[in-house]
């Protein structure tokens, strides 16, 4: 600070435990906020607060000391957030839901992190009257928005596939309309009319060169709910059968089937999942990454064993993201759900003394 309001920055090296993380998106910037434990100059007192700007290029030691620690968890977020695929930040798939006027954009990582990256609205005229001379030009001015969508936010060079998905037959009318703009603008660049070498022209034409990565697929809508339905269908589960999302997304569809036809061998929430743990009957654990980040240390540790028990045991477990469709189903779960080795009935009571304490406790809130 210097005299008569004028200020001065100074860089200090600080160590702050932290009390409160702030994590702003649109900045992309995490503040973490704490009381200070070293005193690196007079301008700043241990024991005070101070707020700390986590930011790319911005150099940061963290430590661990308290339990869990440096769990498996932690260091497999810190592994994958350093590798190279992620620095490259890789996708393996992208869907285009689609109908008539409206259309969503997803982008779907390695990781099985899902983002909608693009909306797409274009108002259609009505079919019948005077207004539907102008459907076919409306149509096309759509068709155009999505072929800009993709041109913009997908790299071929690094994506499995893109899958067209919607009800009826707008999708196959886009794919059509992908292809004939596709050829026209390679035409164009071949011929010498483009005015450089990168323009839109350049990336329809990309399009087309890539035109065995684009395969079609029904969905019930255009909306995000309908993208865990395009991609449990077996054709897009096989084109990404290397990727993490598939594997989560067979284990749930293996759970879901189980649950099925014996349940007796799947169950989901916290008591009868950690009751069959403590059996060593757990084949498959899914759990959601939500409850590593539970502000309580004790339920931290408790999930993180219990995950290391079940591979220890010879089980597999699925860690899902809360950020991809198929993590916020089984959020919806209580985030975690276990297909068993061998038949365990006994499991239900416990699922029902659950929810008769959960519903009492409801009864007893609203008192």
């Amino acid at each position: 600070k210097g005299s008569g309001g004028n200020q001065q920055r100074v860089k200090l090296t600080l160590s702050v435990k932290v009390e409160a993380i702030d994590y702003d998106g649109e900045a992309a910037e995490i503040r973490l906020r704490g009381r200070v434990t070293s005193e690196t100059s007079d301008q700043v007192r241990v024991g005070s607060y101070h707020t700390l700007t986590v930011a790319k290029t911005r150099a940061l030691t963290i430590e661990k000391e308290e339990a869990p620690a440096w769990d498996f968890f932690a260091l497999d977020v810190v592994a994958k957030a350093c590798s190279d695929k992620a620095k490259l930040g890789v996708v393996d798939l992208a869907v285009l839901l689609v109908e008539e006027g409206y259309g969503s954009l997803h982008l779907i990582g390695s990781e099985g992190l899902s983002m909608k990256v693009a909306k797409i609205e274009t108002r259609m005229p009505k079919k019948y009257g005077a207004a539907a001379a102008g459907i076919t030009k409306a149509q096309s001015k759509f068709f155009d928005r999505c072929a800009l969508a993709i041109c913009q936010h997908i790299d071929f060079s690094s994506i499995q596939c893109l899958v067209l998905a919607g009800p009826g037959f707008t999708k196959d009318e886009l794919l059509k309309h992908l292809m004939l703009e596709g050829a026209r603008s390679k035409g164009s660049l071949e011929a010498g009319n483009s005015g450089g070498g990168g323009g839109p022209g350049a990336s329809l034409a990309s399009v087309l060169e890539n035109k065995a990565k684009i395969i079609t697929a029904h969905a019930s809508s255009a909306f995000g709910h309908s993208l865990q339905e395009v991609l449990s269908s077996p054709e897009i589960a096989g084109r990404i059968a290397n990727t993490r999302s598939a594997s989560q997304i067979g284990a749930l569809k293996k759970f879901y089937d189980m649950l099925s036809h014996d349940e007796t061998r799947a169950f989901y929430g916290e008591v009868p999942v950690e009751a069959a743990g403590e059996m060593g009957a757990i084949e498959d654990l899914l759990i959601t990454d939500t409850l590593f980040r539970n502000r309580k240390t004790e339920t931290r540790v408790k999930f993180t064993k219990l995950v290391e028990s079940v591979k220890q045991g010879g089980g597999k477990a699925f860690i899902f993201s809360s950020m991809h469709v198929s993590g916020e189903q089984l959020d919806g779960m209580g985030g975690i759900a276990a297909v068993l080795r061998f038949p365990m009935p006994e499991l239900e009571d416990l699922e029902d003394d659950d929810d008769d304490e959960s519903g009492s406790q409801a009864s007893s809130d609203e008192e």
